[in-house]
């Protein structure tokens, strides 16, 4: 069924048979005193007056039109066909959506976007997702779990569970300082026992042939222990856009089940 979703949206790619509105917003953040570009995809035709919505945080060095073109294209299909809105969030190339000493992306990201949106169009408070691809997957589970109330559902494809390890050559320590302790607070694993409790669905995916493939299991092992419900996937694939693409089909294919379940 997954399959037959996917096939469906490359179909209508391919055919141009797409209806949604993009629009390319500046969302100031008073927590750093700037605008942030922000990319909002919604279907040109609402068929409900409250959407489910859909926060996507692409990776380190990504920006939000690389996202709608490159990483997850079908995006605009799927925001009218499962009628979603999908928020596209610039994630400042390496913050890693946490709030440093000067970069506030995780206040950014759960209160002041969140809060925008859903003051300026039509979303669904109670059906709100967080998901994102390698760094942003990350920023999907860090923030997902310490801000249970806003996001019902969060998604990690690819992601970064711990950045300790390889931090250094991708922007850490401008963010945190040179010395390494003190950044395991800040990681996706430091967040795990948050979500002992939490009523969350939660996905996680990786491809057997990613780098962080042994990240991923371990966190997934570590849920299991805990007895935390989740959904692991792996197949075929790489670090790459060819795999996220495809996986993240999969996540809003079963985020849109999850949200039609709790009407």
């Amino acid at each position: 069924m997954i399959k037959s979703l996917f096939t469906l949206v490359i179909a209508f790619i391919g055919t141009g048979m797409v209806a949604q509105k993009i629009d390319t917003l500046s969302v100031y953040s008073a927590s750093m005193n700037k605008k942030i570009k922000t990319l909002v995809v919604s279907p040109s035709h609402s068929k409900n007056k409250k959407l489910p919505t859909v926060y996507v945080l692409h990776g380190y060095s990504g920006y939000p039109k690389r996202t709608l073109v490159q990483d997850i294209p079908s995006l605009s299909v799927l925001s009218e066909e499962m009628q979603m809105i999908f928020v596209l969030p610039d994630g400042n190339y390496d913050s890693w959506y946490i709030d440093s000493p000067n970069l506030k992306y995780e206040t950014f990201i759960a209160k002041e976007l969140t809060g925008f949106i859903q003051k300026n169009y039509s979303s669904d408070s109670s059906k709100t997702a967080l998901i994102g691809w390698s760094m942003g997957g990350h920023g999907a589970l860090y923030i997902g779990a310490r801000h249970q109330k806003i996001f019902s559902a969060v998604g990690s494809i690819c992601g970064v569970i711990d950045f300790v390890p390889f931090g250094k050559e991708y922007g850490v320590p401008k963010l945190l300082g040179e010395n390494t302790e003190n950044w395991t607070p800040y990681t996706a694993i430091s967040q795990i026992d948050k979500l002992k409790n939490s009523r969350q669905k939660i996905l996680i995916s990786c491809g057997t042939e990613d780098i962080l493939l042994a990240q991923n299991r371990k966190f997934h092992e570590q849920l299991i222990l805990l007895n935390i419900p989740h959904i692991y996937e792996e197949r075929p694939g790489a670090h790459d856009a060819a795999y996220w693409s495809k996986a993240a089909v999969t996540q809003i294919f079963q985020l849109n089940q999850f949200f039609t379940n709790h009407d």
